[in-house]
Formats: C-alpha cells, sequence, structure tokens
C-alpha cells in the first residue's frame, strides 16, 4: 500500500482499522432484490415529489457492491406527461468529477501522469502564461481541490489567475479540473473525441455501463430530461460540446451507479487505481470544518462509518451520490429540477433510506 494510503478513519483514530477497507472483488451487477421491497420507497418519493413540485428523478441503491434497485419517477418535461424511464439521461453535473478522477488515476498507474510533476510541464496553460504560481500547480493539488484557481474564471471578471498559492488553501475549481483534461489530452495525443473514446473503453465499457459521456452525441435529446427552473422546463440540448471534465457527464442514474460498484469492489486490475482515487490527502489543505478529502470525492465519519460522497448543481439539474467502501452500500440520486435539493426532497429519500444527510 502506498505511504499516501491512509483513511480519514486512521487520521481522526475512530475506526479500528488503518489504511484502506477491505474490498472483495466486484461481481456481477445485480438488481436481484424483490423489487416489492422498495414498494414503499416509491410511494414515498411519488407523494414527496407531488408535494414539493420536482418533475423528475432517477435513483439507483447499491448493496455490498451490487446495484440491487433502480427506480424512475415522473416526468422528463413539465406539462408533457411524457415519463422519466430507465434509460433517461440527466446532467451528472459535478458527479463529472470524481469520475474523470478515476479515468486520471488509471493514467497515473500506467505512468502515463505523475499525480506531483506540474502540470505546467506537461502543457503550459496559455491563460496563465504570465503566472509564476503555474509552474507549481500538480494533478493532485488540482484533485484535491487545493489549486488555487477559483471555480470560474466569470468569478474573476473573465480572467484566469490564480486566487493563492497552489497547495497552501482549499478553494473548490472547476477551472483547475479542465486545466488538467487539457493537459491529459497533450499527454495522451488525443482531442475531446479521442478522449472520451479512451474514457469509454477504459472506464464506461469495463464496468458494464451504457451510455456515459462527457462530449455533446445527437441522440441526447431525444433520452434526456428537461431541466426546471422555479418549476419550468428549460432544455435537454444546450450542451457546449467540449469535454468538459469538470461539468458535462451526461448518463443515467443506473449507468453511474455501475461506475460506483468498480470503486466499491475494484478487480485486481483496477484496485491500484481505486486506491490512489480513495487516499485520503492528509498533506493536502482540508476545507474548514471537514475531513481531508480523497483525490474524488469529500468524505465524512457517519454512524455506518466513513462515507464518500459528491453533489452535483448546473442550475436546472441536481445529482448527489455516496457510498461506503467497508460496506459496499450507495445511493445515486438524478433529478431535473433546481429543486431536488432546496425543497428537501433529496434529504427526505437519504434519510428515508435510514441514513444522515449532508450536503457540502
Amino acid at each position: 500500500m502506498r505511504p499516501e494510503t491512509l483513511l480519514a478513519a486512521a487520521l481522526v483514530g475512530l475506526l479500528a482499522a488503518c489504511g484502506t477497507p477491505p474490498m472483495p472483488e466486484r461481481g456481477a451487477h445485480s438488481l436481484a432484490a424483490p423489487q416489492s421491497e422498495f414498494a414503499g420507497l416509491e410511494a414515498f418519493i411519488r407523494q414527496e415529489m407531488a408535494a414539493t413540485g420536482v418533475p423528475g428523478l432517477s435513483l439507483a441503491i447499491i448493496r455490498d457492491g451490487e446495484i440491487v434497485y433502480h427506480g424512475a419517477f415522473g416526468v422528463r418535461e413539465a406539462g408533457t406527461g411524457d415519463p422519466v424511464t430507465t434509460d433517461t439521461l440527466f446532467e451528472a453535473a459535478s458527479l463529472s468529477k470524481p469520475v474523470f478522477a478515476y479515468f486520471v488515476m488509471l493514467q497515473a498507474e500506467q505512468g502515463l501522469l505523475d499525480l506531483d510533476r506540474p502540470l505546467h510541464q506537461y502543457w503550459p496553460h496559455p491563460d496563465l502564461a504570465g503566472e509564476v504560481w503555474s509552474r507549481q500547480l500538480t494533478a493532485r493539488m488540482v484533485l484535491a481541490h487545493s489549486s488555487g484557481l477559483p471555480n470560474w474564471r466569470s468569478d474573476t471578471g473573465g480572467e484566469l489567475r490564480f486566487l493563492f498559492q497552489p497547495g497552501t488553501a482549499y478553494g473548490y475549481s472547476g477551472e483547475a479540473y479542465e486545466y488538467l483534461k487539457d493537459a491529459l489530452k497533450h499527454v495522451l495525443d488525443v482531442d475531446d473525441d479521442g478522449l472520451q473514446a479512451l474514457f469509454d473503453a477504459q472506464v464506461t465499457e469495463h464496468a458494464g455501463a451504457g451510455f456515459v459521456r462527457f462530449t455533446w452525441d445527437d441522440s441526447i435529446p431525444a433520452r434526456k430530461a428537461f431541466g426546471h427552473r422555479h418549476g419550468e422546463p428549460t432544455d435537454n440540448d444546450r450542451h457546449d460540446h467540449n469535454f468538459g471534465a469538470s461539468y458535462s457527464l451526461n448518463t443515467t442514474a443506473l449507468d453511474y451507479a455501475r461506475l460506483l460498484t468498480v470503486l466499491l469492489r475494484p478487480d485486481a486490475a483496477r484496485a491500484g487505481a481505486v486506491e490512489r482515487l480513495l487516499a485520503i490527502q492528509s498533506a493536502m489543505p482540508a476545507e474548514a470544518g471537514e475531513l481531508h478529502r480523497s483525490l474524488g470525492f469529500p468524505v465524512r465519519l457517519t454512524g455506518r462509518g466513513l462515507r464518500y460522497f459528491h453533489s452535483g448543481n448546473n442550475g436546472d439539474f441536481r445529482a448527489y451520490c455516496h457510498f461506503y467502501p467497508e460496506s459496499g452500500d450507495g445511493v445515486v440520486m438524478f433529478g431535473n429540477s433546481d429543486g431536488v435539493f432546496a425543497s428537501g426532497l433529496a434529504s427526505r429519500i437519504v434519510e428515508y433510506l435510514g441514513d444522515e444527510w449532508f450536503y457540502v
């Protein structure tokens, strides 16, 4: 095990074992739990959606590393009656970040990318040419959100510049992810479509997932839910046609859950990459009041153990996931509304499932 791989449980001394929790090899995906077991959950979700006005939702539940439930609720577009199905695509928003981070770990395992080598040495960002600190920024800093870059350059008047020295403080940044993506494209000698093709081969196909796309595909609108703001539909075809490592993923809750099962029960070939991804970055700055992050997810100690989690917000779509490496349990939730979190719907679903809700 690498020296960097110490779980937060060891850091705070609240779990008995140090290091990565044991992870049995991943078995075949299963939806074997009797669906009647979830009849109460489905009735509860429909009741809560009616009360909160959230148009559509998709949910997947993982137990012991296997998917035991996937449900679809509501409509793709308010006022149409067009139902959300298990094949309906949603915007994963910032849930794009963890799966891209996993893809980065696969490149690191192959020796194609050194997490601690300055990205400047792979590809100097033209918008940071005059910034001395750009020579210090590494992939590890990007993935631990200590890059020093703003979330988006619109936060700094349209100019991409550092807010603090890389590696010295916590600061959530989508721009940093996009820099890492562009550096990786240079390393792999591909464009956005080529990067998607590599992701498909190394991540999507290995997980047995179906549709997991960062780049645009003209087939998307036929399957995708419409976003909603204040109860009104927005669109289902807006996309900048880039590979947006931090925001642009379109997928289903079921396919995203399939990706998580790889992290929960990795096979021998992926164990090293998963270990890198979930390693607690105790040497990196932590967000105020939080534990140190992993390279893919924030983490928290709960009554059920160490939880890895992430949320996503693209304005008119919301997304959420969490999982426990020790038990292999997890949940994925996608919604097509700005009200999924604000209305309390997401928190009540998580609590109905017997878990704690928190949102970072």
